[in-house]
């Protein structure tokens, strides 16, 4: 796991502004002072967004905010199976989001409880570090956002990983299925070495492979 960092912060936004974000940064390379124009960043500086997403390695910023490499995989898989792709880029990149996944699928239900549990695992990682309920909730709301985490009266249940979730949307709308099979087109298997080339010049999709690629693939 990625070390846990006391200065890492979360601002409180929700998934579609920091897709909207991604996108308006992909299209334009704007100024930190266009971000904020266009609504889409806040606080000091470069802004609090920015910084964050800096720190995940998303976008580089200067006199302009671009995409890194990391981004630009970022776009071309969400392009395939939408924000399900923002999953493995927090769960893989910011150890407090994989920390509260993890603790909700152990099955501690209740915020109080599972802020509880998050921060103890922070401390057994890092003895100074701990997420403040600001952060937590931001990072909650993500996993809401992203329907890997339900809520249900005052209880929060893991829902399933919403990654192999889209994939399999993916292949089942884009694919020829044949039995437990996927065909399909070389440039639809998403990752050349995911794909075996079938009957009738369609590839076979190694699903399970997709899957850990997309996670592997954001890896830092």
């Amino acid at each position: 796991m990625a070390t846990v960092q006391r200065s890492i912060t979360f601002p409180p936004i929700r998934l579609k502004k920091i897709d909207e974000y991604i996108a308006y940064v992909a299209k334009y390379r704007p100024s930190p002072h266009q971000l904020k124009s266009a609504g889409l960043d806040i606080g000091r500086g470069r802004g609090d967004i920015t910084r964050f997403l800096e720190r995940v390695g998303v976008v580089a910023s200067g006199d302009v905010v671009e995409l890194t490499e990391v981004g630009k995989l970022l776009v071309s898989i969400r392009e395939s199976i939408g924000v399900a792709v923002y999953h493995a880029l927090l769960y893989q990149r910011v150890p407090q989001y994989r920390l509260l996944i993890d603790v909700v699928k152990d099955g501690v239900g209740e915020f109080s409880h599972i802020y509880a549990e998050v921060n103890r695992r922070i401390a057994v990682i890092s003895p100074t570090a701990w997420l403040n309920k600001v952060a937590f909730r931001t990072l909650l709301q993500i996993a809401q956002d992203l329907e890997a985490v339900r809520k249900m009266s005052s209880v929060y249940t893991y829902v399933g990983d919403p990654v192999e979730r889209a994939v399999l949307q993916y292949f089942t709308s884009s694919a020829v299925k044949v039995g437990a099979d996927y065909y399909t087109s070389l440039d639809r298997v998403l990752f050349k070495e995911c794909g075996k080339l079938g009957p009738s010049g369609l590839y076979k999709v190694d699903v399970k492979c997709v899957i850990e690629k997309i996670y592997t693939s954001f890896v830092p």
